[in-house]
């Protein structure tokens, strides 16, 4: 027998030899993302209505002293009231709102991606119009690549924002040190509070829940990379072009096995 050609081709595996635990990773990391993008843009949205739909992200701040009236029973020993500081939204150098837009809806378009590769990631199985392996696997690297690179960007400029605002609230002498999540209410421009003890809940989960968001890509971003490394969803196969006497036989056999006889090869 003398081979005239050799090589390797790579060849899908049925779904019940994969194991079903790295398509439930797979699964589960694309409901987080989900499900903290719309946590991110809806929780993000309440801040900005909070303050009148101005762009509070790095936003330049002036503060100004609230008028109150004295009580008119008021005598010249009855204890002034402590100074309480508002927004001047007029004279506060307010960020583009085209950049919290973005920033807002960023997350929400990523979700409805996620959810439509949801669906075909699990109705993905053997055939299909482009070649095996390549149809469902390397097009989910590329697409969490994308996703991973979106979370972070968008996570860090929102993460930034938050903190610069922040700062900003430390210019008030009376406020200095205290919890941002108080101040975030305290300063808020669609409503008159002039209390401290209420926290804004929109404010934590904007600052913690894009890091969700990322650490959820970041897990399926790996999960498919060790599909691929370990060749989760496909095999090597060793194809060998053989000539027995006058007839040419083109054999298919796994790289797992050693040798394949004559008799075992098939015509392709």
């Amino acid at each position: 027998m003398t081979v005239l050609l050799s090589y390797h081709q790579i060849v899908e595996k049925e779904p019940s030899q994969v194991n079903p635990r790295w398509k439930s990773c797979t699964v589960f990391s694309l409901l987080a993302i989900v499900s903290s993008c719309i946590v991110v843009s809806f929780s993000l949205h309440g801040l900005i209505v909070d303050y009148k739909h101005n762009c509070l992200l790095e936003a330049r701040l002036e503060f100004i002293p609230k008028t109150s009236l004295p009580p008119d029973n008021a005598t010249e020993t009855t204890p002034q009231p402590d100074v309480q500081y508002g927004i001047d939204e007029y004279w506060s150098t307010w960020s583009s709102g085209a950049y919290c837009e973005t920033l807002k809806n960023m997350p929400l378009f990523q979700g409805i991606c996620c959810t439509i590769w949801l669906a075909i990631f699990l109705i993905h199985g053997p055939g299909g119009i482009l070649p095996q392996p390549w149809r469902i696997v390397f097009p989910s690297l590329i697409f969490f690549f994308f996703c991973l690179a979106t979370s972070l960007v968008t996570a860090s400029f929102i993460t930034r924002g938050l903190t610069q605002l922040c700062g900003e609230f430390q210019k008030v002498d009376s406020v200095r040190g205290l919890d941002c999540a108080r101040l975030i209410v305290y300063f808020a421009l669609s409503h008159e509070n002039s209390s401290l003890v209420q926290v804004d809940k929109n404010f934590f989960l904007t600052l913690v829940f894009p890091w969700v968001w990322f650490a959820a890509t970041c897990l399926g971003f790996s999960v498919i990379l060790l599909r691929i490394i370990l060749m989760v969803d496909f095999q090597l196969l060793r194809v060998v072009i053989s000539k027995h006497g006058d007839r040419k036989i083109k054999g298919l056999s796994e790289a797992k096995l050693s040798n394949i006889s004559d008799s075992d090869c098939s015509d392709y």
